[in-house]
């Protein structure tokens, strides 16, 4: 075998994998939300399966799964209402037999190619469903890198970011509004950039 098939070979294994290891956490987490409900062991369960595979954490989309739940429990437990929002989380990785359950619509707005994330004296706006979690927890990433969050888009916004559970119809959302907007400042020289959920997560340290 010659070494450009080779490396090819030890690709394709890994792709397979990590694929493995998705449709392994889709299994899990159609486990844990078998009764609707998640429980602080089946929380505490599903931690411990994210740090017992950190090469498929950190992978889309379970890299967001990975990083909520150690916000979740930076404080050292889990409470009601995050409980229920990482239940919404995995119902939406639970829909999706591959693993893809973030995915986002190839017809949402993103900027292509999708420009770097810069946190430091950037303003943010986000808009859309987020699979990272609630708004407010998002804007705390934000904030703790030195970057700034509003909830309208104005002159001083350098990031509209679309969250990734957003639906197909963005238009028919209600942030097609802020889009729309952003198109509009644009037109006046302003360079707001549309940017992904996952490539915003994939610039968090």
């Amino acid at each position: 075998m010659s070494p450009s098939s080779s490396s090819r070979a030890r690709r394709l294994a890994e792709q397979r994998r990590i694929e493995k290891g998705l449709a392994e956490m889709v299994g899990v987490a159609q486990g844990v939300i078998a009764d609707g409900v998640i429980s602080a062991d089946e929380a505490s369960r599903i931690a411990r399966w994210t740090r017992e595979h950190p090469d498929v954490a950190s992978r889309w989309p379970a890299n967001l799964l990975s990083r909520r739940l150690e916000q979740i429990y930076r404080d050292g437990q889990v409470d009601a209402r995050e409980r229920r929002h990482l239940a919404a989380m995995l119902e939406q990785l639970a829909q999706s037999p591959g693993g893809r359950g973030f995915e986002l619509a190839t017809d949402l707005p993103i900027d292509d190619p999708e420009p770097d994330v810069v946190f430091e004296g950037k303003t943010f706006v986000f808009a859309g469903e987020l699979a990272y979690g609630p708004r407010r927890a998002c804007e705390r990433e934000v904030e703790d890198q030195g970057g700034e969050c509003e909830r309208a888009v104005t002159r001083r916004t350098d990031y509209l970011v679309i969250g990734a559970l957003s639906a197909a119809d963005w238009s028919q959302q209600g942030f097609g509004a802020l889009v729309d907007e952003v198109v509009q400042y644009r037109a006046r020289g302003v360079p707001i950039a549309i940017v992904s959920e996952e490539r915003w997560a994939d610039a968090l340290p």
